[in-house]
């Protein structure tokens, strides 16, 4: 697991350090994120004391024409426990990056009200050019350094609602490291929507009712099981 987390952290270290500032632009950072996670997550292995699960990850690109933007980057999560059980569910991310004030000058409050209205338990992933040390939330007092940090809509939107443009840098406040969202809540099957007709109006893009303009399609599982294949349409572009 330590191995995972450092590697996922030079991932993001190295996707701001070089993209900023001259590609320091949500669709390019995100691009890279997506592209980089799959990578590390070609069925890797991630081990614990005496076990380990595997994780696979593939990532993907909207080629159709977004009507309306409910967020930047949709994961279904499919997590199999050995006793048998599953969980199915989605993630939704709007993603967000830093000027250079330091604040998220971008963020759009009936954005997140519109997101918050179609995805309850979505979540703002926020790119930051220099890394943050931040305070680990209680009981840990450790600080973590990190490029990328992640808060719930509905609790960076009220962070957000009290504060004024210019220290809208605050919404760090309600983070954590988006590694510890994807190591110790996501690949647990923490967070999720667990609405079939959500992941199904994913799966086809019908109805649109999150469109995302990346999918990743993540699935854990133990070494005597399969990743549980989802079938998608073509308005999704592997990457």
């Amino acid at each position: 697991m330590r191995q995972t987390v450092n590697s996922l952290e030079t991932i993001f270290s190295e996707i701001c350090t070089d993209s900023f500032p001259y590609e320091w632009d949500e669709n390019h950072l995100t691009f890279l994120l997506m592209k980089n996670l799959r990578n590390l997550f070609d069925n890797r292995i991630i081990n614990f004391n005496n076990w380990s699960k595997i994780v696979e990850w593939r990532s993907f690109k909207n080629r159709g024409k977004q009507e309306t933007n409910y967020g930047d980057i949709t994961l279904i999560v499919t997590v199999q426990f050995t006793s048998g059980e599953t969980l199915r569910g989605v993630v939704n991310i709007e993603a967000k990056r830093d000027f250079n004030s330091g604040n998220f000058e971008s963020v759009d409050m009936p954005q997140l009200n519109r997101i918050l209205s179609n995805s309850p338990y979505s979540h703002l992933l926020l790119y930051t050019h220099k890394p943050q040390d931040l305070q680990l939330k209680f009981p840990d007092e450790k600080t973590w350094r990190s490029h990328m940090w992640i808060s719930p809509v509905n609790t960076a939107k009220q962070m957000l609602s009290q504060t004024s443009p210019n220290d809208s840098w605050k919404v760090l406040r309600t983070s954590f490291p988006f590694t510890m969202f994807l190591t110790s809540r996501i690949f647990w099957g923490f967070d999720l929507d667990f609405r079939d007709d959500i992941i199904k109006d994913i799966e086809s893009g019908l109805n649109k009712i999150i469109d995302p303009s990346f999918l990743g399609i993540v699935n854990v599982y133990y070494d005597h099981q399969r990743p549980i294949i989802i079938n998608l349409t073509d308005l999704w572009e592997e990457i």
